[in-house]
């Protein structure tokens, strides 16, 4: 057996106490591995009729799907990851009423909410599809700009490449249904607003309120007849993710307890989240959403109070706790986010990345911090010392820190490599929030080289890049652009589409890229292609030589001229 596999054998012998060397002051509530298991049972695959009219489909992927049954009509609010799930919920409606659906509602940009709307409508049919003014902005730069980075550290936190034993459910859902071959399509909206709108679907009347909270583009869903409200993800069985590890933008805490105060202050009498299951009862729900509130601006405030203290955000991260009758709360336990990743974000998002410390201003680069270290402690092999010390007193994540060093100056060093992952197992033996579960094992199992983690979630079909805005992918190219390599580079080339009627003139100056719509009279290259033959090339789908090859017209310069220029761009566009 080899080395690697007997260490983790030891795994099973490690207890799940915190490790030790730490005085981490303990999480909210009294969270045990076993309790991540009985959360599962929150996401138990069901349709449940939550009031006359009203169903929410739990446990069929991370999300939930619901459905609002009118006179004539049907709405469907939130549309699930994939087109695969959201089709298993479909024909579960359909078996309740045949009747068409008219309307879909997206209460904000996240994918688990966005990507089977074709599913539940038939072809043809009229339906009008509602969100938020900027829900599409906020798609398109997670498409084109975030995408790698955001699609490992997802596959990282949600276990997607773990297998079935090492995977719990993720907190706020079973599992994510997404796989390399899922099918993605989004229906873009036809119909936005701002601040508020009202529709009647099928007699039902709704009104759809903008609610910041998670996104900046969350809607909720009020029903003021039947009293049911639909918080989309500013509400869910567990503490909310101010911030979470795949990485997102700031999220306002004050603008989301601001969003919650408005909730209950509707008074509902049902209360139907995008994830976890439904909530009855006006006094329930006003107290799961007071507290829910409460936890909200605690963190916030009680972070603000220690930056204005002048800790930092790991002092301050190291001492944020919620009150023990939040803590208490079914609601707040730390299955999706955690308060001291929220001061985190708060910290950040209020003050930015300088912690205050003059000695964070201009830090010694990673490698030469290593490098040091390693001096400081005697050589590379007196380090490995203080690595195999602290394994063998179980301070599993003093072991995490001092391989940064020992793989940083050694990438390929076969026992710091063994440490680090036995270390990571046992970390994630011990932690009861899936999303920092999850990251440890697959990070456990990227360095073994069991898993490599892809760069995109699925493959692309061309109904998927129909549905992206070209825009798009030059702002994705934008971000690919290698600056140093373009420091001399001062070239604009023209991009014509026919099937578009548009062209746009990209222009690299000195490293710096600007996209203009339009022909620039100074370009020296001119391209003429079709729009879905450049977004193959630029999503790795068609290989970018045969393409400058074959799909590419020259107007003005040459082939030559053009694959120059597109060498530039990294990562998928090598020829």
């Amino acid at each position: 057996m080899p080395r690697i596999a007997l260490l983790l054998l030891s795994v099973l012998l490690i207890s799940a106490c915190s490790p030790s060397g730490t005085d981490r002051p303990p999480a909210s509530g009294t969270l045990t591995p076993e309790a991540l298991d009985r959360h599962g049972e929150e996401f138990r695959e069901d349709v449940i009729e939550v009031t006359d009219g009203v169903y929410v489909a739990v446990g069929f992927g991370i999300a939930n799907s619901i459905m609002i049954e009118g006179d004539d009509a049907v709405t469907i609010v939130d549309t699930m990851e994939s087109l695969e799930a959201a089709e298993r919920i479909a024909k579960r409606f359909r078996a309740i009423t045949d009747k068409p659906v008219r309307a879909i509602i997206y209460t904000h940009s996240h994918p688990d909410h966005i990507h089977g709307a074709p599913a539940f409508i038939n072809n043809g049919d009229p339906v009008e599809i509602y969100a938020h003014h900027s829900l599409e902005k906020a798609v398109d730069q997670t498409v084109s700009v975030l995408q790698p980075i955001i699609t490992q550290r997802s596959f990282r936190m949600y276990g997607s490449r773990l297998p079935d034993a090492d995977r719990t459910n993720v907190g706020i859902g079973p599992f994510v249904d997404l796989q390399e071959h899922s099918t993605l399509q989004i229906l873009r909206p036809t119909q936005t607003f701002q601040d508020e709108l009202s529709i009647t679907v099928g007699g039902v009347e709704m009104i759809l309120k903008h609610a910041p909270g998670e996104t900046d583009d969350q809607v909720v869903v009020w029903l003021p007849k039947q009293k049911v409200l639909l918080p989309g993800d500013n509400f869910y069985r567990a503490f909310p993710n101010l911030y979470t590890i795949r990485g997102t933008s700031y999220r306002d805490p004050k603008t989301w307890a601001d969003s919650l105060e408005m909730m209950r202050d509707l008074e509902p009498e049902y209360l139907v989240p995008g994830h976890s299951r439904p909530v009855t009862g006006k006094a329930e729900i006003r107290k799961h959403l007071t507290d829910y509130r409460d936890a909200i601006r605690y963190v916030y405030d009680q972070t603000i109070r220690m930056m204005n203290a002048g800790k930092t955000p790991d002092e301050i991260a190291h001492e944020i706790r919620l009150p023990p009758r939040l803590a208490r709360s079914p609601f707040l336990q730390e299955f999706y986010g955690k308060p001291e990743w929220s001061a985190r974000m708060v910290f950040g998002g209020t003050l930015g990345w300088f912690d205050g410390n003059p000695s964070n201003l201009h830090p010694t680069p990673p490698g030469e911090k290593a490098k040091r270290m390693a001096q400081l402690a005697g050589g590379e092999d007196a380090l490995m010392t203080a690595v195999e010390k602290a394994a063998s007193n179980e301070d599993h994540q003093w072991v995490l820190e001092l391989t940064d060093y020992v793989l940083r100056l050694s990438p390929e060093h076969q026992a710091a490599t063994e440490h680090r992952i036995l270390a990571l197992h046992a970390l994630a033996s011990a932690e009861t929030n899936p999303g920092a579960r999850h990251y440890y094992l697959t990070s456990a199992a990227e360095l073994a080289g069991d898993i490599i983690l892809p760069l995109m979630a699925v493959t692309p079909n061309d109904t998927m890049l129909e549905g992206i805005p070209i825009r798009a992918f030059f702002d994705g190219m934008s971000v690919n652009l290698e600056g140093e390599a373009a420091w001399d580079i001062y070239q604009s080339v023209v991009f014509e589409f026919p099937d578009l009627e548009q062209s746009f003139t990209l222009t690299v100056r000195g490293g710096a890229s600007e996209l203009r719509k339009g022909v620039s009279e100074d370009a020296s290259i001119h391209v003429r292609i079709d729009s879905l033959d450049l977004k193959r090339m630029l999503a790795g789908i068609r290989n970018p030589a045969l393409a400058i090859l074959s799909d590419f017209e020259y107007v003005q310069g040459g082939r030559i001229g053009f694959t120059r220029f597109i060498q530039l761009f990294e990562p998928n566009l090598e020829t």
